[in-house]
């Protein structure tokens, strides 16, 4: 019990600063902010700040781990026979509407919009992610290790297709990031797929490609 009361504790004081460290950060920049502004502003003192967080990219990065964690649990739970398209769509899916539901989400955008320095922090962290990622693809596969190629590249999209559909939100050409998503997996099919052909065209393809062209229009629907 004592436990966990001092580990609800600690996540009460980190979310103080990671709180107050977002504000700061909208208000002043990330580049400008220092970590003794944060700590004042969370109402801590400057050792109490590196006990809970590295850095200011650490902080940062937060949010990056947390959806790190919700793709990990995504791409484990996906049901088995799915296309390579179809897995990185539910996967990637996942991971958008997490961030979607974060309050600061907006904020953070706008904070690695503003600061390459900002944007590097924030993503100090994905290689984690892709590495942890590359593991559960490759998991689903026969005889796969998480650095072959093939789990790799699932994982790189799949972040690239997160990051993509964030940015497309957050700039507000869509309505909903189920929109945006759509549009994201419709320039991938244009980009490498091809024009997505006719029912009566892809009638008169083999069936594997008839299978590729069913899955990218399935996910071209959502």
């Amino acid at each position: 019990m004592a436990t966990g009361l001092q580990f609800r504790k600690q996540e009460v004081v980190r979310d103080a600063i990671y709180d107050a460290a977002i504000n700061l950060f909208v208000r002043k920049g990330f580049d400008e902010t220092t970590v003794e502004e944060v700590a004042q502003a969370a109402g801590v003192s400057r050792g109490s700040f590196f006990r809970y967080f590295a850095t200011k990219d650490d902080l940062l990065a937060r949010s990056v781990v947390s959806s790190g964690d919700v793709l990990i649990s995504a791409a484990a739970a996906c049901p088995a026979g799915l296309s390579s398209l179809e897995l990185v769509s539910e996967t990637a899916l996942a991971g958008i509407q997490f961030s979607i539901s974060q309050p600061r989400t907006r904020q953070i955008i706008e904070i690695t919009s503003r600061s390459i320095s900002a944007r590097y922090a924030h993503k100090s962290r994905l290689v984690e992610v892709e590495t942890r990622l590359s593991e559960v693809f490759a998991a689903r596969m026969r005889n796969a290790a998480k650095d072959d190629i093939k789990p790799r590249m699932l994982a790189i999209v799949t972040l690239m297709v997160v990051d993509l559909t964030l940015a497309s939100w957050f700039k507000g050409g869509f309505k909903d990031c189920s929109s945006a998503s759509k549009q994201v997996f419709v320039e991938l099919s244009r980009m490498f797929c091809g024009p997505i052909p006719s029912s009566k065209s892809a009638g008169t393809q083999g069936s594997r490609q008839g299978r590729s062209t069913r899955t990218r229009r399935r996910l071209v629907a959502r």
